[in-house]
């Protein structure tokens, strides 16, 4: 059974504060009726010393209560409140003995206190309080009639004011009982409500895809942490409820809004919507609510939908080399050893000699290109670990210079200690840096007679997560191979795979770092790794969870 404990009611309940106004309203009322009695007549004697010392020490201590619970809310005890309401029995109790008994109609108002006490009190209590108060009543009809005389009649309606405050307090009691039950069912619902809310809020904001609402007007009102990093959306743009300041979209956007607009079927190509940002892709739907109507876009990171992609074609490629490996390594190596025999022959003529060469020459690469496509095909999955790119990239360096003493690399860490952690297969970075190091430092010593290079860390001044730059010397790539770079096979000098700077971007995808080019004029190339964020995990780690029997990671 539901009983309210005293910590629940404070002076800030606004029952409580309403009741102790109407105390202090009441003790005004009843300094009013002293002057009505006065000029009044009645046939019981007025006692107004009685009245006087009841009312005024009732109306001080009400005005005392009344200011204590304005200026200093607190939690009165059960006993505090209960000499509140024992106190308001007294008075009235006493008002109306002064004022010739119950024909003065005052007795009635000890219905509120005991209503009062229903709400404020447990039920025992509540019902202590109209005991007190129909005995009160009693005593005092008694002592009436004793001081003044009178038959018994009298006792009757004392008997049925008594009846009615008992009969007052269990059905407020009732009453208050439902009512906090149907209040509990509320909060209980309403605390339900703020939770799933709260869930679905955190599951929106974690999602992979990026949601971003927009108003009538085009404008962005709200949008998840992926639709922020994606679109490079600034904190200061967002309030603190994740609301954003009613930004326009970039004008790619915009423009693939309103082809969607005029053709719900089309297929929006991927954009880059901001200067060295992701590739994304956008989709939209309307959405009709009792506010208005609005549009739903979905943005998705292109690296992440071809990563999936990339998962499907190495499994082909890992089944298709699987069965030519064989038929083409065993040919090749006969090949490679016959060539390597007949180069030992002492009766070999100079001018065959060097078609030996090109024979094992183009064996060697040829054994390469299989090695680096059996390799990719293995698909091993990575084991990322969270590092300190700070600190790894130095010990990366110092060891890249151990094999390498004519290189020189200088390292500029813009990005604090502390704000560098990634979360990645070290084994799988360490093969993209070397790969990239090797390759700048092989261009840079080709341009300048020098194998310089330059690393940077940074953090991306728009989703605020952590990027390096390897930076060589070189001519750069002519504007139009840059789309090609990272395609297998390709190549711009004699004797290369085509292999390297595509494997090195498979492994980057599969470490949530997107490997990206950037052709700058006065420093040459530069190929930014721009790493994501350490708690997000990769697919391949989503679709298939650590197993016991992983390998090093390491794709080559």
């Amino acid at each position: 059974m539901n009983t309210r404990s005293s910590a629940a009611v404070d002076a800030g309940d606004p029952l409580f504060r309403i009741y102790a106004w109407y105390r202090f309203a009441l003790s005004i009322l009843l300094l009013a009726g002293y002057f009505a009695f006065r000029i009044g007549h009645s046939d019981v004697p007025f006692l107004p010393l009685l009245y006087l010392g009841t009312a005024v020490p009732y109306a001080a201590l009400n005005l005392l209560t009344l200011i204590a619970v304005i200026a200093r809310p607190r939690h009165p005890r059960t006993r505090h409140i209960f000499l509140i309401l024992v106190i308001d029995i007294v008075a009235l109790v006493l008002i109306t003995h002064a004022s010739g008994g119950m024909d003065s109609g005052f007795a009635i108002l000890l219905m509120v206190t005991v209503a009062a006490a229903a709400i404020f009190v447990s039920r025992q209590i509540a019902t202590l309080v109209a005991a007190v108060a129909s005995l009160a009543v009693l005593a005092d009809t008694l002592a009436l009639i004793v001081a003044h005389g009178g038959g018994s009649n009298s006792l009757l309606p004392a008997g049925l004011l008594g009846i009615l405050l008992f009969a007052s307090s269990l059905l407020m009691q009732r009453l208050v009982t439902r009512l906090r039950h149907s209040q509990e069912l509320a909060d209980e619902k309403g605390r339900e409500v703020a939770e799933l809310e709260h869930l679905n809020r955190l599951i929106v904001q974690r999602m992979r895809t990026g949601l971003l609402f927009l108003d009538a007007d085009d404008r962005m009102r709200i949008a998840n942490e992926a639709a922020l990093q994606l679109l490079g959306i600034a904190e200061h743009d967002i309030s603190a409820d994740g609301v954003v300041r009613r930004l326009r979209l970039p004008p790619l956007a915009r423009e693939a809004l309103e082809r969607w607009r005029e053709d719900p079927q089309h297929t929006n190509a991927p954009l880059r919507l901001r200067e060295n940002g992701p590739l994304v892709l956008l989709s939209f739907t309307s959405l009709q609510g009792p506010g208005g109507t609005g549009t739903l876009a979905f943005v998705e990171d292109f690296s992440q939908i071809s990563q999936q992609a990339q998962q499907l074609k190495l499994a082909s490629l890992g089944r298709l080399t699987a069965s030519i490996a064989h038929e083409i390594r065993n040919p090749l190596g006969s090949i490679s050893h016959a060539a390597q025999l007949l180069r030992e022959s002492p009766q070999l003529p100079s001018e065959d000699a060097r078609l030996v060469e090109i024979v094992l020459g183009n064996a060697e690469r040829t054994n390469k290109v299989i090695e680096s496509v059996l390799s990719l095909s293995r698909g091993q999955q990575p084991c990322p670990e969270l590092i300190v790119l700070n600190a790894w990239l130095r010990h990366f360096i110092h060891e890249f210079l151990q094999h390498d003493a004519n290189a020189s690399i200088r390292f500029e860490p813009a990005a604090p200690v502390s704000g560098s952690e990634v979360r990645v297969d070290p084994t799988h970075l360490r093969q993209v840096m070397t790969n990239l190091c090797e390759n700048g430092l092989r261009y840079s010593e080709r341009a300048t007679g020098k194998a310089t290079l330059h690393i940077g860390l940074q953090t991306d001044p728009h989703s605020g997560l952590v990027r390096v730059d390897v930076i060589d010397q070189g001519s750069g790539v002519a504007p139009g191979m840059i789309a090609n770079i990272f395609e297998p096979f390709f190549t711009t000098e004699h004797g290369g795979t085509g292999l390297g700077l595509y494997l090195a971007r498979e492994l980057c995808e599969a470490n949530q770092i997107r490997l990206e080019y950037l052709n700058t004029a006065d420093t040459g190339s530069c190929f930014r790794l721009n790493f994501g964020h350490p708690q997000r995990r990769s697919v391949t780690q989503i679709e298939a969870p650590q197993e016991s029997g992983k390998g090093s990671g390491q794709g080559t």
